[in-house]
C-alpha cells in the first residue's frame, strides 16, 4: 500500500484553481463557495472490479476516466454544470504509488475538460478488487433540473447517438454529454431526461414509471452504432437486440413537447404503463433487459 501522506501531497501537487473551490484537497474538508441562486445538485457512483470494469483488461487511468466520466455524465442526465468531485477508493493490497497516481490522473483528466474540481476523499487498501466511489457536486447555472418524472402522453422520445455494443470498447472511452444538455434544455421543451447508463429498454422504462406513463419506440428509427453490428458477428444476437439492451452507451435519452431537429426521434409518449415496440408485425411489449443491480 502507498504512503497516504505521500499519495496527498502528489495530490496537493495536482490542484488547479477553481472558481467555486476557496481551499481544495489536503485539509480534513474543502471549502466551497456556493452562489446563492443556485441549486446544489449532488450525487455518488460507485464501479467495482468486475462488474463496471476489469482491471487485468483495462489500465487505471482508464479506470479511472470512466469513473469520473459516469458521474459527469449522471450531470448531463440533468442538464447540470459539474462543480466538484471527492473520490474514495479501496486499492488491492500491494497496489503500488503509481498504480493510485494513474488512478487519480484519469479521474483528473475526465473532470478538467469541464472545469470540475476533485477536491478531497479518501483511500484504503483491503484484501479485496478494486472498487471506486466518487460524489458529485454539481449546479443549475440558470437551467431548472431535467429529472425523469415530468414526461406526459404525446411528447416525442429521443436519443443523441446510435446505441449497442459499447462493451467493444465505448463503455470505457465515451464522452459526457454535459454540453449537450445544456443546449437541449436552453432551445426546446424537454420534459424528462436520462443517461443511457442501463438500456434503452431498462432507462426508458424508468422515466415512463416515474412520470405515470407509457411508450411506443419505432424500431426502424433506432440508430445503431457500428459496435452493435460488429458484437452481432460474434454472438448471434440481432444488431437491434443490442441497441436495445447492451446498456453503457452513455448518450441521452429524452423526451420533449415539441419537435428537436438536434436528436433522433425515436418514438413518443403515449397514456398508460409500459413500454411497445412497433415492427413491421405492429405493436409488441418490449421487455425490460440491460443492466439490472442485483440487492
Amino acid at each position: 500500500m502507498p504512503d497516504e501522506s505521500d499519495f496527498i501531497d502528489w495530490i496537493r501537487s495536482q490542484q488547479t484553481h477553481a472558481a467555486h473551490v476557496l481551499l481544495p484537497a489536503g485539509d480534513d474538508l474543502a471549502i466551497l463557495r456556493w452562489p446563492a441562486d443556485d441549486l446544489l445538485i449532488a450525487g455518488v457512483d460507485q464501479v467495482l472490479d468486475g462488474v463496471h470494469f476489469d482491471s487485468k483488461q483495462h489500465n487505471p487511468r482508464s479506470i479511472g476516466q470512466k469513473v469520473m466520466n459516469r458521474n459527469l455524465s449522471d450531470c448531463a442526465a440533468m442538464a447540470c454544470l459539474p462543480v466538484a468531485a471527492l473520490a474514495t477508493v479501496a486499492l488491492p493490497s500491494g497496489s503500488n504509488l503509481s498504480y493510485a497516481k494513474e488512478l487519480y490522473l484519469g479521474l483528473k483528466a475526465a473532470a478538467d475538460p469541464f472545469d470540475c474540481a476533485i477536491i478531497g476523499g479518501d483511500t484504503a487498501s483491503w484484501p479485496h478488487p478494486l472498487a471506486f466511489t466518487v460524489t458529485i457536486l454539481a449546479r443549475s447555472a440558470g437551467i431548472q433540473p431535467i429529472t425523469r418524472g415530468h414526461a406526459k402522453a404525446g411528447d416525442n422520445i429521443y436519443i443523441t447517438g446510435p446505441l449497442g455494443g459499447s462493451i467493444l470498447g465505448r463503455h470505457m472511452t465515451f464522452s459526457p454529454r454535459v454540453h449537450e444538455a445544456r443546449e437541449l434544455a436552453t432551445h426546446y421543451p424537454l420534459t424528462a431526461m436520462i443517461d443511457l447508463s442501463d438500456g434503452l429498454s431498462r432507462d426508458l422504462d424508468h422515466i415512463c414509471r416515474q412520470s405515470g406513463v407509457g411508450a411506443i419506440v419505432d424500431s426502424t428509427l433506432i440508430p445503431i452504432h457500428p459496435d452493435a453490428v460488429e458484437l452481432s458477428r460474434q454472438d448471434h444476437r440481432p444488431p437491434l437486440q443490442h441497441a436495445l439492451h447492451d446498456g453503457e452507451d452513455y448518450e441521452l435519452l429524452f423526451t420533449c413537447a415539441g419537435p428537436c431537429d438536434r436528436a433522433i426521434r425515436i418514438g413518443q409518449i403515449t397514456t398508460g404503463q409500459g413500454v411497445q415496440l412497433r415492427t413491421d408485425q405492429g405493436l409488441e411489449p418490449l421487455p425490460t433487459l440491460g443492466w439490472q443491480h442485483r440487492l
